[in-house]
């Protein structure tokens, strides 16, 4: 893959990423919420989420090839620390972002990609929620509310330009979030679903920190 194919793959993580904690932590509290301001409740829930982990099973439909991927792995999240997509298949991978630099590499690659994420490129994007979720309301629109069987489905849109056109959320009668499908322009569909999820139950710091590995360059860029 090129270096454009390269960061478009890691722009899409990190919009997953965020999507995923800011809806999970905020499910709790979505049915409280008011209607007129249906992102209260997940502003009032954030607040008291410290840390979460939890397994995940992906799939991309890509448009262009009319293909679909598997993939599985682990997520972890940390406030103030950052998250960590650790994938298990169909290769061993990651995903770090440290809270400064976004760190991917790859079992099979001899070197590890080393990105700083510039705040002056991320104001009034996905990257400004994962600290602070008040501004909520000037990034997405809650297009629908409704029920599928046993789930709560809400589909939000960003009221911005974006790779992103929209998004679903299926939430169970626990309130966890159990699947979320984000579409891109492109018609590209990834769908990422949830389980064995803990909330502040303690995700250790040294997960947010890369430590070089023998024999792997850094590219930095």
């Amino acid at each position: 893959m090129n270096e454009s194919g390269e960061r478009k793959k890691i722009y899409f993580i990190k919009i997953v990423a965020y999507l995923f904690v800011l809806i999970f932590v905020g499910s709790m509290n979505i049915r409280a919420a008011d209607p007129s301001s249906p992102f209260d409740g997940l502003k009032k829930t954030y607040s008291g989420v410290n840390s979460l982990e939890a397994v995940f099973h992906q799939k991309i439909f890509i448009a262009n090839l009319k293909k679909e991927r598997g993939f599985e792995g682990d997520f972890f999240y940390k406030r103030h620390k950052g998250f960590l997509w650790k994938y298990r298949t169909p290769k061993v991978k990651f995903f770090l972002y440290d809270g400064k630099y976004m760190w991917q590499g790859e079992d099979e690659k001899p070197f590890v990609v080393k990105e700083r994420i510039r705040k002056e490129k991320t104001t009034g994007t996905f990257l400004d929620l994962i600290e602070d979720i008040t501004r909520m309301d000037e990034l997405f629109t809650l297009r629908q509310q409704s029920i599928a069987g046993s789930f709560e489905v809400l589909e939000i849109v960003p009221k911005k330009d974006s790779t992103v056109s929209a998004a679903k959320v299926w939430i169970d009668k626990q309130n966890v979030v159990r699947k979320i499908e984000i579409r891109e322009f492109t018609g590209n569909v990834n769908t990422i679903e949830f389980s064995a999820v803990k909330i502040n139950q303690g995700v250790d710091d040294g997960r947010f920190i890369y430590r070089p590995e023998k024999g792997k360059e850094i590219v930095e860029r």
